[in-house]
């Protein structure tokens, strides 16, 4: 049985104007002590893809954060989201993330939109967004000052996958050479990255001159009969040099959620085991090391009771549910009515807490290890106001075992 101990929840961000989520807040502990930690602010007050990546910062171990300063900006025009970091051995720091582009009307229409939302006074009417946007690409941004200041965007070259999507931050071999892993698909249906003809597979994109320049490197998953749907890769280098990756999977034509895969590497990542269906329901993963060589894997936990969890492996490639623990319950408002949110009127004024809907939405946390044994998890949950809003929290503890 895992147990944890001394365990504190705090609120880390929030703005009532502003959703603080979707696909994650990532953080790594940087060579100087400091957390660093990167996440999504979106435009509106809820979950729409259009936002802006912002950076945090915690000098104490997770007891006190700074204020979100801006990596990359939101414009009239585009948007980014999924970002992640990685701290390069010379120092400079990553930044990883995708960046989306909006079209507005360029004809008058014949009649009001169908979407209800979005819509607000700074932004107006986004219902159009939806519809006519396209992908602009992953890219990855440079700071050589701490994070103080930021470079231009790098465009990552994912061919030939047609969008590649991040769950976590980059990080740097030994010897150098620099891995991302994204999840995508090779073809699309219309404009956007679903397909009814692929399913989604996860591949590693490698650059060998610092970030500069990025090629497709190899795929970790993919189900050539179009069933499952293997995103959000999250990858482990082990001590013995093996690499492992966790990924969320579902399958077609539901799309329903199912248990995590694992694969792994013995060459650096350029080959890779078939799937392993692990017995652990949840998603998407993080993974590192423990002071005391184990590895923890934390995860979202998107059915009642919802929240965070985390799961405990002996050596990174064996996982078992029995070693799973609860880090924080939660994250979707309780049970009864609640008030229509005045950003959209498509929403539920009552929801069933069993089927939430769109209050579903937390999850993705982040998870750092320090030497002194505390652990230090981020993630976004909503609130419990009476408008709810997502929120970055912050739960610190430490293994009981």
């Amino acid at each position: 049985m895992v147990s944890i101990k001394n365990v504190q929840h705090r609120l880390v961000a929030k703005d009532p104007n502003h959703a603080h989520c979707f696909n994650q807040v990532m953080a790594r502990q940087l060579s100087n002590g400091d957390i660093f930690a990167v996440f999504n602010e979106e435009r509106y007050p809820y979950h729409h893809d259009s936002g802006r990546a912002v950076a945090i910062r915690s000098r104490d171990g997770g007891e006190t954060w700074s204020e979100p300063q801006v990596v990359l900006d939101w414009s009239e025009r585009t948007g980014n989201w999924d970002c992640g970091i990685c701290e390069l051995l010379d120092g400079t720091l990553l930044v990883n993330l995708t960046i989306r582009g909006f079209f507005k009307r360029g004809i008058k229409p014949e009649q009001p939109s169908w979407s209800s939302e979005p819509y607000t006074e700074e932004w107006g009417d986004w219902t159009w967004s939806h519809q006519m946007w396209g992908w602009l690409g992953t890219y990855v941004l440079k700071s050589t000052d701490g994070g103080s200041t930021w470079g231009e965007p790098i465009r990552v070259n994912v061919r030939p996958l047609k969008h590649g999507g991040c769950r976590v931050g980059c990080w740097q071999m030994p010897d150098g050479p620099i891995l991302l892993g994204v999840y995508g698909r090779t073809s699309a249906y219309g404009y956007g990255e679903e397909s009814q003809a692929e399913v989604t597979r996860s591949s590693l994109i490698r650059s060998d001159d610092g970030g500069e320049n990025w090629e497709y490197y190899s795929t970790m998953a993919y189900d050539p009969g179009g069933i499952i749907e293997y995103e959000e890769p999250a990858v482990l280098r082990l001590k013995d040099g093996r690499m492992v990756c966790m990924m969320r999977t579902s399958v077609n034509p539901s799309w329903d959620e199912k248990n995590m895969a694992l694969v792994i590497s013995e060459n650096d990542g350029f080959s890779w085991t078939r799937p392993k269906i692990t017995n652990i329901w949840g998603y998407p993963a993080e993974l590192t090391y423990l002071p005391d060589g184990r590895v923890l894997m934390v995860y979202g936990y998107r059915r009642a009771p919802y929240g965070e969890r985390g799961c405990i492996s002996e050596d990174g490639v064996t996982w078992d549910i029995k070693n799973e623990f609860v880090i924080r319950e939660g994250g979707v408002p309780g049970a009864g009515t609640i008030q229509t949110p005045s950003w959209g009127t498509g929403l539920p004024s009552a929801f069933d807490y069993h089927n939430p809907g769109v209050f579903q939405h937390m999850g993705y946390p982040t998870v750092v290890a320090l030497d002194s044994g505390k652990i230090v998890c981020l993630y976004h949950e909503f609130s419990e106001d009476p408008q709810p809003i997502q929120q970055i929290m912050c739960t610190t503890f430490e293994m009981a075992d």
